[in-house]
């Protein structure tokens, strides 16, 4: 198997992880908050941020020794949409990933679960983190087609 080759399947499963696991995330969302719901939402997330990160070391990898090259990816602008796209979700991502561990730690030490109001504006910024990988995967459909270079 090429490194392109590897590199492409790996790249694929972790995206393709990713989306499954800020999925559960919205899934458990849609319920009401426990101490278990809680901690398995927090044990989600950290599987998600570890999953992101090396899709962007993978991602990287393969914009580095990929076969369609350095310039391929760095001269078209849609893969930069795809990286700001990327980069949103991320920063989108940051206070559920904040909410989660407080919640967790909380339901630990026996406090207080998050609220109706809580719960549900993190579950907006799930959907809001779920469009913008849509927009991710868009410009990824594009580029594999050749637009925007």
């Amino acid at each position: 198997m090429t490194t392109d080759t590897l590199l492409a399947i790996l790249h694929h499963l972790l995206a393709f992880g990713l989306v499954g696991l800020i999925m559960a995330e919205w899934a458990i969302l849609r319920g009401q908050p426990s101490v278990d719901v809680v901690a398995r939402i927090a044990r989600i997330d950290l599987f998600y941020g570890i999953c992101a990160g090396l899709l962007v070391v993978v991602g990287t990898l393969r914009v580095i020794y990929g076969v369609k090259g350095y310039a391929f990816y760095t001269g078209n602008p849609v893969f930069w949409l795809k990286i700001a796209f990327f980069a949103l979700a991320g920063l989108l991502s940051i206070p559920p990933t904040i909410r989660f561990i407080r919640w967790s730690r909380a339901a630990n030490n026996g406090g207080a679960l998050p609220d109706a109001a809580e719960w549900l504006t993190t579950r907006k910024l799930i959907v809001w983190e779920l469009h913008a990988l849509a927009g991710v995967m868009i410009c990824a459909a594009l580029m594999a087609r050749g637009i925007g270079h």
